[in-house]
């Protein structure tokens, strides 16, 4: 079942099926900002106030989306003999997070086919002269979310309407909840190293060995008294964290384009875990790195890349 409703003067669409009840506000950054759990009668997300404290703090619930991910150090770069200036929004002049959390987003289609729900919105860059300003190019973004049983996906297209390269560049800064019980949850997190951070929270250039973290890539960690704001590389390893308490399971796919974790619990680990799957690393195109490390993607004239993030809900 799909539904649309005005909540607080918001356009909301929300897809439900015997597992799940989600709702995703297009206008508001396409920021899918609610998973309710019909079985555990839960949230599984952080959820917003209001739809105003969406508007006013885009990035702290939900689902908020990154295009670039993270910091971009001075909001500077260079790619392939362009260079890229993008907003300084961070106190300590950088660029944080990109812009699509701060603009609205089209549904171009929604419908139910058998016992699947999908909703696809769009967002073109070249609709908004404040993007182009910052990345002068004509990108689309094709986002669709697709609610199957207890399982709920969603399928990105990034694709170069320009006439040059561009610099691609994905991420989400997903809020799970923890229901103030860190204690009852622990995270698996395949992954093969730490990004080692300078004072601002940007990487260095080097990756050093999980040490602490080495139980995160098997057993699992508990999430009691952990206090992350880390970056991780992917490596070679698979493409699925786990959140678990007791037979309560929240499995977060990825595909293969993303190559970095980011992992971010506010502080010392309470109510709540985000889980950030990213294309490219923290300021990546700054690092004097290979790409095939940094997770840049050139994406040329005409050409596209798709992403995919999957969260099942075994409840």
């Amino acid at each position: 079942m799909i539904k649309q409703e005005i909540l607080q003067d918001t356009l909301v669409y929300t897809m439900e099926n015997e597992h799940l009840r989600v709702s995703l506000a297009p206008t508001l950054g396409n920021n899918l900002f609610r998973v309710y759990d019909k079985t555990a009668k839960r949230e599984v997300l952080l959820v917003p106030d209001s739809m105003d404290s969406l508007v006013k703090a885009p990035g702290h619930s939900g689902t908020p989306l990154m295009f670039p991910p993270n910091r971009v150090r001075n909001g500077a770069f260079h790619f392939r003999g362009r260079d890229y200036q993008l907003e300084i929004n961070t106190p300590e002049g950088h660029h944080i997070h990109g812009f699509l959390r701060n603009h609205p987003w089209k549904v171009t289609d929604s419908g139910q086919q058998g016992q699947v729900s999908f909703i696809k919105s769009t967002f073109a860059f070249a609709e908004h002269p404040d993007i182009l300003k910052q990345f002068p190019h004509a990108v689309i973004i094709e986002m669709t979310y697709v609610l199957e049983g207890p399982t709920l996906a969603q399928k990105v297209k990034i694709i170069n309407h320009s006439n040059a390269p561009i610099p691609a560049a994905f991420g989400l800064h997903t809020w799970f909840r923890l229901d103030d019980e860190p204690e009852k949850w622990t995270l698996e997190l395949p992954v093969t190293a730490i990004w080692e951070l300078d004072k601002e929270n940007m990487p260095t250039g080097k990756l050093l060995p999980l040490g602490e973290y080495e139980a995160l890539a098997s057993t699992g960690m508990n999430l009691k008294g952990l206090n992350l704001d880390t970056v991780f590389q992917i490596g070679d390893k698979g493409r699925e964290a786990v959140l678990r308490k007791d037979d309560y399971e929240l499995r977060y796919q990825i595909s293969d384009l993303y190559k970095h974790w980011v992992i971010y619990t506010r502080g010392e680990a309470k109510d709540i875990i985000c889980l950030e799957p990213y294309t490219w690393v923290t300021n990546a195109p700054n690092l004097d790195l290979d790409p095939s490390v940094t997770g840049i993607i050139g994406v040329e004239p005409g050409k596209a890349i798709d992403l995919e993030v999957t969260l099942v809900v075994n409840g």
